[in-house]
């Protein structure tokens, strides 16, 4: 699967597109978006994994917290 067809399936998905949303306007820890999509940490762990296949999001670890921030470029080559 070439770049351009993992941003278009990872967008795909509702709740994908709403993790994208939400880091766009800030960086995130899995467990704040696990609270604020009711979701399980696995789901959204699934849902996070596509977003990083697709090189849509970045994680950084402070201490034992995995942060996630969103990665614009992707997004740019869609226009």
């Amino acid at each position: 699967m070439d770049d351009l067809s993992r941003v278009f399936d990872a967008l795909a998905n509702e709740h994908r597109r709403e993790i994208i949303w939400l880091l766009a306007l800030q960086p995130r820890s899995i467990s704040q978006l696990a609270g604020l999509r009711g979701l399980s940490l696995p789901a959204i762990q699934k849902h996070i994994r596509v977003l990083e296949a697709a090189a849509m999001v970045r994680r950084r670890k402070l201490g034992r917290t995995t942060f996630l921030a969103l990665e614009r470029e992707p997004l740019m080559r869609l226009q």
